[in-house]
C-alpha cells in the first residue's frame, strides 16, 4: 500500500507540474502554442513593417502563429524590458538592434542589460547611414564638406533625430576622424529633422538610406558618403567612408531577434532556423530592401558578439561625449 500511495503521490505531483504556468516548455514540444514577438517601436514604423512578413514566414516553419506586439517607448526600453523579463520558454521573442546598444549607455538606470539578459537568436538585417546635403548647398563632395568645415569651424550645422541617435554619433565620429567641427542641431525625431534639411534651414544630416532615397532620386538631396562596408547598389557612384580614408566610420544599423536569458539552447536554435528560412525567401528579401536593409543571416553566437561589440563601441563614445538622454 505504501508503494501504491507513493506512486499515486508522484503521479499527482507530475500532473500538477504539467499544469503549473511556471514550468517551461520542453524543447522537444516547442512550440505548442502561438509565439509572440515584442517590437519596442510603433505600429506602422520601419521596425514593424520589417518584422511582420518575417513573423508570417516563421509561422509557416514553426507551424504555430507568430504574433507581433508593439510596445513603443523612448530608446526602445519599455518593450525590450518586457522581453527581458518574460518567461524563458521560447514563447516571447524581442526585436532588438543597434539602438539598444546605444541606449544602454545613453539612458540612466536602464532596467536590463542588453548583453547579459538575453539569449540572442540571430540578426535580421543591416542598413547603411547616408551623409547627405541639400542639393543647392554648394557642397559637391565629401571633401568639399570637410574643406568648408575647416575654413569655417563650427559654422556648418547638421541635423539629427536627437542626441545619441545614430546620425548624431556618426557625425561625432566624422568630426574626430577628419579633425573638423560642426554644430549639432538635435530634433525630436527624424521627420522634423528631414523637413528642415529639405527646407534649407540646416544643410547636412546623416540618415538611413531608406529615409534618404526618394529625395536623392528627385534631386533634392545629394549623398556624399555611405557608412556601409561596400558601396550601396542604390547609389553605386557614392564612395564609402572607408574608401575616403575613414574606416572607423563604417557603421551598420542592424536589427535581430532575442529571447529571455535561460531560454533553452535547442529552442534558440529552432527559432534561428525559422529566421534563416525566412531570410532566404525572395519576396521577403525584396521587402527588406525597401526598408533599406540587407539580409544578415548569422548564428546565435555571431549575433551575441555583435551585441557585445556594439554595446562597447557606442558606450565608449557616449561616455566620452558625456551624453545623457533628456
Amino acid at each position: 500500500m505504501k508503494s501504491l500511495s507513493r506512486t499515486l503521490a508522484l503521479a499527482a505531483a507530475a500532473g500538477f507540474a504539467a499544469l503549473s504556468p511556471t514550468v517551461h516548455a520542453q524543447p522537444a514540444d516547442w512550440p505548442a502554442r502561438p509565439v509572440r514577438i515584442i517590437v519596442p517601436a510603433p505600429a506602422g514604423g520601419p521596425f514593424d513593417r520589417t518584422i511582420r512578413p518575417i513573423a508570417q514566414h516563421m509561422a509557416q516553419t514553426l507551424k504555430q502563429p507568430v504574433v507581433v506586439e508593439n510596445r513603443p517607448s523612448a530608446g526602445n526600453i519599455v518593450g525590450t524590458q518586457a522581453g527581458a523579463t518574460a518567461a524563458p520558454d521560447g514563447y516571447t521573442l524581442t526585436m532588438t538592434g543597434m539602438l539598444n546598444t546605444i541606449a544602454q549607455g545613453l539612458y540612466e538606470n536602464v532596467p536590463f542589460d542588453i548583453v547579459k539578459d538575453f539569449e540572442h537568436v540571430g540578426a535580421i538585417g543591416e542598413g547603411a547611414q547616408w551623409l547627405v546635403v541639400r542639393s543647392d548647398a554648394g557642397i559637391q563632395s565629401f571633401q568639399d564638406l570637410v574643406d568648408k568645415a575647416r575654413r569655417e569651424p563650427g559654422r556648418i550645422n547638421y541635423a539629427s533625430s536627437g542626441a545619441g541617435s545614430t546620425g548624431h554619433l556618426v557625425m561625432e565620429l566624422l568630426q574626430r576622424a577628419a579633425g573638423v567641427q560642426f554644430t549639432h542641431v538635435p530634433y525630436k525625431g527624424g521627420a522634423p529633422a528631414m523637413q528642415d534639411v529639405l527646407a534649407g534651414v540646416v544643410p547636412v544630416t546623416v540618415i538611413p538610406s531608406s529615409a534618404a532615397l526618394a529625395n536623392v532620386q528627385n534631386g533634392k538631396l545629394k549623398v556624399l558618403a555611405v557608412s556601409s562596408a561596400q558601396r550601396s547598389p542604390q547609389a553605386p557612384q557614392v564612395p564609402t567612408f572607408a574608401e575616403l580614408g575613414h574606416k572607423q566610420l563604417t557603421v551598420s544599423s542592424w536589427i535581430g531577434l532575442s529571447a529571455p536569458k535561460a531560454t533553452p539552447a535547442p529552442i534558440v536554435r529552432k527559432v534561428n532556423g525559422a529566421l534563416q528560412a525566412a531570410l532566404k525567401d525572395g519576396p521577403l528579401l525584396k521587402q527588406l530592401e525597401t526598408e533599406g536593409l540587407t539580409a544578415m543571416p548569422n548564428s546565435p553566437e555571431q549575433y551575441a558578439q555583435m551585441v557585445r561589440s556594439d554595446t562597447e563601441r557606442w558606450g565608449q563614445l557616449v561616455r566620452s561625449l558625456n551624453l545623457k538622454a533628456n
